[in-house]
């Protein structure tokens, strides 16, 4: 039989979640490389410059998801570490990511107005 205590079934589920965002920023930076390729043979870049920022607000959509994957991650990792060193070490992760989140949204919603 195969049993799994709590502990490390957390572990897997917060590998799987952070695995998912790591696959979710991946794929949008792909998407984001394949349309500026595409923009960029096509001679449509150079024409409307609107695409270099349409390209920006898709890969910042996606990176903001991805971030949010990773820091829930981080998140269900502070119930599984048995000291405060790696809480506080968890915790800066989470507080760097959230800051990187929220610069990317600011970023976003200027280009959304910008857009408009």
């Amino acid at each position: 039989m195969f049993a799994l205590d709590l502990h490390t079934l957390q572990l897997y589920i917060q590998q799987v979640i952070s695995l998912a965002g790591i696959l979710i920023i991946l794929s949008g930076v792909l998407l984001a490389i394949g349309q500026y390729s595409y923009y960029l043979i096509t001679n449509k870049l150079l024409k409307q410059a609107s695409k270099v920022n349409s390209i920006r607000l898709n890969l910042g959509h996606i990176l903001l998801l991805g971030l949010e994957f990773i820091i829930a991650a981080d998140l269900i990792g502070t119930t599984t570490t048995p000291d405060y060193y790696t809480v506080g070490i968890v915790a800066s992760i989470v507080i760097i990511r959230t800051v990187l989140s929220f610069t990317i949204n600011r970023e976003i919603t200027a280009l959304s107005k910008e857009r408009a």
